[in-house]
């Protein structure tokens, strides 16, 4: 009997998932990640961030504002705040490296998978600004790009990956880091983050 071989979410990333089904549009209400075979990493966003990804999107496509880069808070300025805190609260988690392998997967497919899959439209010139800069995505932009990223982690993790208590321990600490940017979105999703094009 011939077994299937698990595969890299990484790669299937990478390789924008030919291989996979065309994924649905989410109905209205229905969070991050659902899927209807019953393995889904669900996140739950709560009205505030909600909110802040609704202006973040008016901002770029009505307003013809861009998000001023690099920012003041990058990812990885959150990342680390993010460890900090949890090193004071949870050290247990940070000392067996669940959390740094979360907010390395974090990173991962935030720069690899940002020009496909969080950018605007009126975005993709910008790009051009940073020339032949070596800084990763995550060492330039901040959260609104990340927030956007957690709207569609779901569909790039494969559940393939974890077995159920796995899926479940992932799931728990993404949504620990998303109540983490609702917490802080005063911060580090602020207005004065957007400059009008010119």
């Amino acid at each position: 009997m011939v077994t299937e071989r698990k595969r890299n979410p990484l790669k299937l990333a990478e390789a924008g998932r030919r291989d996979q089904p065309r994924t649905r549009k989410r109905n209205k209400g229905e969070d991050a990640g659902d899927d209807k075979n019953g393995n889904k990493i669900v996140l739950h966003f709560n009205f505030g961030l909600k909110e802040k990804l609704i202006k973040d999107k008016e901002m770029i496509m009505s307003k013809k504002f861009l998000v001023r880069i690099p920012v003041k808070h990058t990812c990885e300025t959150i990342f680390k705040d993010y460890l900090t805190l949890e090193k004071q609260e949870n050290s247990m988690f940070v000392a067996n490296c669940v959390l740094l392998d979360m907010i390395h997967g974090i990173r991962t497919y935030f720069n690899h998978r940002f020009v496909v899959e969080l950018l605007y439209k009126p975005e993709l010139p910008q790009l051009k600004t940073l020339g032949d800069a070596k800084n990763a995505f995550s060492e330039v932009y901040g959260a609104e790009h990340l927030l956007r990223l957690m709207t569609c982690i779901g569909k790039l993790i494969t559940p393939k990956e974890f077995d159920d208590s796995g899926y479940h321990v992932l799931q728990l600490h993404l949504q620990r880091f998303l109540d983490f940017l609702e917490i802080n979105k005063d911060k580090y999703l602020s207005v004065e983050n957007y400059i009008a094009v010119p």
